[in-house]
């Protein structure tokens, strides 16, 4: 079973320091919930779970996906999930065990085998269009969700495979595919991912679907040039790889995995490599945030070697910056390095050698930032700063996401230094939150989940208390529902509604943390009027 973040607390099932704590372990144990798994009762489980855990229907809401209506009436008996894939996400939602969840999931289809790739065009394009329809509509998904072996031997499959021919398309019905179709694609694909980079992924996301089911759907039925057809694939590949991002960041990771597939086949059939390459590194960036770390250093390992012949030196930073983020996730500091050593000799040349256009943003400021999550992760919480800084220096004021996780990777930076310094790092952390107003990214709100946990053994610094004050009332301390995302360690309180209310009632009259905010701007490498 694929194990994604909880939908509470933002942690990860698995694989880090930190782990998700919301349902203890002994709580899978009791007989009544094994007898509500096997029965596949999800109101029988949910009442369980009320009574063993502080879970509030708002919290079990957030991890199953359901409103918190639906749970009430869950609880009480007055509604059940009939749909055997709702209770399987269900049950994936609350973390419950793999056995568990694999009896109450009835079987499926088996995962189309490595051989089958790529499929026949008109699979191909027929699953991608049932895919948007259901994803548009929110119905049951097709087939079973791809898990990481069977990602990993179609990875393997595309790198033993090589571009054939596409055939031109001339049914004489549905019309022709022109350059303006084409250039449309690329210029729509670069607004959704302008305004993924200022509003978060969330936002306008279904419009994205619904751009992939009205319009780029019927021009993959029309009439085609073996040319035309390969730009018209190779527009769709970005397309598709920019959908699935903003469905990672709205934490649809089982929406996102899809999508980045289909990039992936969409690329192979442009052959254009590159691109199918860049579908991997989304991939291995995907399986590392859901703690899959071996795995996401595979699929790395895969996209450089299908690629690296024909790779441009931006495109070659890509390739090592993806095994360097995998490799930092995995503890391995002097191979990381190496790969690191390769990111920015390859961004040297950039310049001068060009690349496609779809490289030119990872060529410029996002190289640094790269650099900072892998410092980060290595514990090495100077170099993280000096990075984070160099970035924020750098990257464009619109791109408010990124400079949110920076701001936040650098605040935590600084509890990972011999001396942490949690005022500096609250301090840190309350500027750039007032200044990303409100994100709808489910990746920001990981980061802000991290670094809450991070300064719990702090709990007793002034500044941390401000901090967590403070947080009750921001914005981006929401989820991208626009529920409060309660700290770390709410999760072990029954009465979360009282702490919140207390805290917002102290808000006013405790002392502000004035000489730890002196330094914030400074350290943050911005004066204090930007936005």
């Amino acid at each position: 079973m694929i194990r994604y973040p909880c939908g509470h607390c933002g942690l990860p099932r698995s694989g880090t320091r930190v782990q998700c704590a919301c349902i203890p372990p002994r709580v899978w144990e009791r007989p009544d919930t094994r007898a509500a798994l096997a029965h596949r009762d999800l109101g029988a489980l949910l009442r369980v779970l009320r009574e063993q855990t502080p879970l509030s229907q708002i919290a079990l809401a957030q991890m199953t996906g359901a409103s918190q209506a639906t749970i009430s009436k869950l609880l009480n008996g007055q509604a059940t999930f009939r749909r055997s894939e709702r209770i399987a996400l269900a049950l994936e939602g609350l973390g419950a065990p793999t056995i568990q969840a694999a009896e109450a999931t009835p079987p499926g289809p088996a995962p189309a085998a490595a051989t089958s790739f790529p499929l026949t065009l008109p699979e191909f394009l027929r699953q991608a269009a049932e895919l948007w329809a259901s994803d548009l509509h929110s119905y049951p998904l097709p087939g079973p969700e791809p898990s990481p072996d069977h990602v990993k031997s179609v990875a393997l499959a595309w790198l033993a495979a090589r571009p054939e021919p596409l055939l031109p398309r001339d049914h004489g019905t549905k019309g022709q595919v022109s350059e303006t179709d084409v250039a449309a694609i690329g210029r729509t694909c670069v607004l959704f991912t302008q305004l993924a980079h200022e509003f978060g992924g969330a936002h306008a996301r279904t419009s994205a679907v619904q751009y992939l089911h009205s319009e780029i759907g019927p021009l993959l039925q029309s009439d085609y040039t073996a040319e035309k057809g390969q730009r018209l694939f190779a527009a769709c590949a970005r397309f598709t790889a920019q959908t699935g991002a903003m469905a990672e960041d709205a934490g649809a990771h089982h929406l996102a995995r899809r999508y980045f597939l289909q990039s992936l086949t969409f690329a192979h059939l442009g052959s254009d490599r590159l691109l199918a390459a860049h579908a991997l590194i989304l991939l291995s960036h995907h399986a590392n945030l859901l703690g899959q770390f071996g795995h996401a250093l595979e699929l790395a390992r895969i996209a450089t070697a299908g690629a690296l012949d024909e790779a441009t030196p931006g495109v070659r930073a890509m390739l090592a910056a993806g095994r360097a983020r995998a490799l930092a996730s995995l503890s391995d500091e002097h191979a990381c390095a190496r790969a690191l050593y390769e990111m920015e000799e390859a961004l040297q040349h950039t310049e001068r050698q060009g690349g496609p256009e779809w490289i030119t943003s990872f060529a410029g400021s996002e190289a640094a930032l790269q650099l900072a999550h892998c410092f980060h992760d290595l514990g090495q919480g100077r170099r993280a700063i000096e990075h984070t800084r160099r970035f924020l220096s750098t990257a464009p004021r619109s791109h408010r996401r990124s400079r949110t996780i920076a701001g936040l990777l650098q605040a935590s930076a600084h509890l990972r230094t011999t001396d942490a310094d949690p005022e500096t790092a609250s301090a840190v952390a309350r500027t750039t939150i007032q200044r990303a107003g409100h994100l709808r990214s489910a990746r920001v709100r990981v980061c802000l989940t991290r670094l809450r946990t991070d300064l719990q053994p702090y709990a007793a610094n002034h500044a941390a208390k401000e901090l967590e004050e403070f947080l009750a009332e921001a914005l981006l301390a929401r989820d991208i529902r626009g529920r409060v995302n309660s700290r770390p360690a709410e999760r072990s309180r029954s009465n979360r509604a009282g702490n919140i209310l207390r805290f917002s009632q102290r808000n006013g009259n405790q002392k502000t943390g004035s000489t730890a905010r002196k330094r914030q701007d400074q350290t943050l490498g911005n004066h204090p009027t930007q936005t």
